[in-house]
């Protein structure tokens, strides 16, 4: 899918366009979507960058990095998006000169769009700033999907810590090592994102107007908390983790405590029956009157004893 915005600086009006309707004199925005053959091709033509930097470009797999280009700068910056039950990372391949920037995704990306469905006036201001600024929004927005999507795990980690406490099972542990499989994915995407970013800071990306580079220092500082919480989060899954396994532990000590206290119940009455059932000629209670009263006495008496004795040291 492709679409373009257009940005008449003369008029100072904005519109979405087709291809053939494109001025080379004016700012466009180009973004390229789960390309088809043939858009691959139509994008190839305007762009007339190297086959080996294109692939790069619509790569979703691509390590984030800066890369000049005769006529573009090219960043490969790294976005979260989810699917299914949780979240991943993609690569975001942008082409940026002075009067077009081009996106490159393979996925829905909410970041991409909260800056194309900004109100008339709003999408007015960024482009009017020129494409190094509309740059920075758009990379600015993808942070801010890092912080909501970071958000939803620390709720999720707060219900995994309750239910730790409260009902370890199996789906606990599942959730656990998906959260930490999220993290893991952001933590090498961030890192990844911040030598971009350090890289825009030092004037690497020549595209980029140096009036607007203070302002990607933003993104930077966005991005050094990003990793922080991702670290917080890790520790605390990792703790979490560490409560379960104790928690399985003492439960099954507790169950074989519980297990033995009731075979300890059954084996004193059967010793005493034992004692009873051996074939000794010479056993006083055997011709006692009350010897089965007195036997049964015995196995009642032993019972209560071993059960105040359990209970008090909480083993029932």
């Amino acid at each position: 899918m492709l679409r373009i915005l257009q940005y008449d600086s003369h008029h100072h009006n904005i519109s979405e366009i087709s291809l053939d309707q494109m001025d080379f004199h004016k700012l466009k925005w180009i973004d390229c979507y789960n390309l088809t053959r043939e858009e691959k091709k139509q994008i190839k033509d305007i762009v007339k960058i190297p086959k080996n930097e294109f692939d790069r470009c619509v790569d979703e797999d691509e390590r984030p990095n800066t890369t000049e280009l005769e006529h573009f700068s090219m960043l490969i910056f790294k976005c979260p998006f989810k699917e299914k039950k949780h979240s991943s990372t993609t690569s975001l391949g942008i082409l940026l000169s002075e009067r077009l920037v081009v996106t490159f995704r393979n996925e829905e990306l909410e970041g991409i769009e909260k800056i194309w469905n900004l109100d008339y006036e709003s999408k007015k201001k960024v482009f009017k700033k020129g494409s190094s600024f509309l740059i920075y929004e758009l990379l600015e927005s993808i942070m801010d999907d890092y912080f909501t999507i970071l958000d939803d795990v620390e709720k999720e980690i707060d219900i995994i810590e309750n239910n730790v406490f409260h009902n370890p099972d199996k789906k606990t542990v599942m959730n656990i090592f998906s959260m930490k499989k999220t993290l893991i994915y952001f933590h090498k995407s961030l890192s990844a994102n911040r030598e971009v970013l350090s890289s825009i800071d030092k004037e690497f990306a020549q595209k980029i107007h140096q009036s607007h580079i203070k302002s990607f220092r933003y993104v930077y500082d966005d991005t050094i908390q990003l990793i922080d919480m991702v670290a917080t989060y890790r520790d605390i899954l990792t703790g979490s983790l560490d409560i379960y396994l104790s928690s399985v532990s003492n439960t099954l000590n507790t169950n074989m405590k519980k297990m033995t206290a009731f075979g300890s119940l059954v084996l004193v009455p059967t010793l005493i029956t034992g004692l009873y059932g051996m074939n000794f000629r010479f056993m006083p209670e055997i011709s006692w009157k009350y010897g089965y009263l007195f036997a049964w006495g015995l196995i009642i008496a032993s019972m209560i004893f071993l059960t105040i004795y359990f209970k008090k040291k909480d083993w029932f």
